[in-house]
């Protein structure tokens, strides 16, 4: 694109800022009119759905005037494509999207004289390489678009985590420490990202640790109706927890981040060689340590593998009438997790952290603090 249509689009985009909640709720209520069967696509709740809309959509439009990186805007977008053949969407569905959003850009400008020519012709074109290029990433993709497994086991270890265990119709692909865009049953809909607790198997075995969280619904839904015989859905995997070659790595992982490092150990486990890996595992308090069962076995088997058991309380709480005993056979300390860091030499160390969103950003300054590289910590996006 020349000079005008690169000034265009950002500036489109920079104009739409300001409006960002008005405006989509507008673009999807002309969607939805256009096309009411695409209603029944998405949650009863859009609110989520719209400001992750205008976020891609802002990105694009700032990111396709820059004269740098549209390989990987490209790539971007043909994931988005690959992630949404999750919905069923059809070729007409794309076209119907393409006229809804080239219609409510140019609503936003009909009060203050519209889009001249140019600027008109630049908005087309951006909007179809956003379609065009989803559509030709959700084409490419051979694996099924969903797939789905029977929920065999649901184990409750104390008050707010579930453990759910299923067998999938066919054996998901994916990489230890990944985890799977998941929708349940009682929640239509609405898919969340849950990490997978096991290395890939030929018996299609899957397991999740899912903690209820405050305002969310989904993950509380979880705990409290999950049932042996429910089907769930799995969409895409993603994930950018993944040991590198012979390096040491140490694993950070708060409470339910420790199921994709479970599951990158396990796989570890099967190989012959590895190298040094220094798991620290936190916990509110140690009778919430819940699978230390399963870290006991497999750090006395595995002469690798070091495991810091670290809780921010020393005694459990009153509420918690069966708190988990195995953590007495590791090694065990108290405080936070990034406290338990300030002991380390992380130089020449990759690092690996899962775990709340507070403990994603503090543990990683803390990593970099104690000498790891930026480019060798790691963790899934915020």
């Amino acid at each position: 694109m020349g000079s005008h249509s690169r000034h265009g689009l950002a500036q489109i985009a920079a104009d739409i800022r300001p409006q960002a909640d008005e405006f989509t709720k507008n673009l999807f209520a002309r969607l939805f009119a256009m096309d009411p069967s695409l209603r029944d696509l998405f949650p009863a709740s859009m609110t989520a759905h719209r400001a992750v809309f205008h976020r891609v959509l802002d990105h694009v439009f700032t990111a396709i005037p820059r004269t740098e990186g549209h390989d990987e805007l490209i790539e971007f977008l043909a994931q988005l494509g690959r992630d949404h053949r999750k919905y069923g969407l059809t070729e007409a569905n794309y076209d119907t999207m393409t006229d809804a959003l080239i219609a409510e850009v140019h609503a936003v400008y009909r009060p203050h004289g519209g889009l001249d020519p140019e600027d008109a012709d630049v908005l087309e074109q951006g909007v179809r390489l956003l379609t065009g290029v989803m559509r030709g990433g959700a084409h490419s993709d051979p694996t099924p678009a969903r797939r789905t497994g029977r929920v065999v086991e649901v184990l409750r270890p104390h008050p707010g985590l579930a453990v759910v265990r299923l067998v999938t119709d066919e054996p998901l692909l994916f990489r230890p420490g990944q985890y799977v865009e998941t929708q349940i049953p009682q929640v239509p809909r609405q898919w969340r990202p849950l990490s997978i607790a096991v290395p890939p198997n030929t018996q299609g075995q899957v397991e999740f640790h899912i903690r209820s969280v405050n305002g969310g619904y989904v993950s509380s839904t979880v705990f409290a109706e999950t049932r042996a015989g429910d089907l769930w859905h799995f969409g895409q995997v993603h994930g950018l927890l993944r040991p590198d070659g012979d390096r040491p790595v140490t694993m950070i992982a708060g409470g339910t981040g420790l199921a994709p490092m479970k599951s990158i150990l396990l796989a570890m486990g099967m190989n012959a060689d590895n190298p040094d890996v220094h798991l620290l595992v936190g916990a509110r308090s140690p009778g919430l340590l819940y699978d230390s069962d399963s870290l006991v076995p497999l750090a006395a088997t595995n002469p690798w593998l070091k495991v810091t058991q670290v809780t921010d309380a020393r005694r459990d709480p009153w509420w918690l009438k069966h708190p988990a005993t195995a953590y007495r056979s590791l090694p065990l300390r108290h405080g936070s997790l990034v406290d338990a860091m300030a002991d380390l030499d992380l130089t020449g160390r990759q690092v690996l952290i899962a775990g709340p969103k507070g403990l994603l950003r503090a543990a990683r300054d803390a990593a970099i603090a104690r000498g790891a590289a930026p480019e060798d910590v790691l963790h899934d996006p915020l």
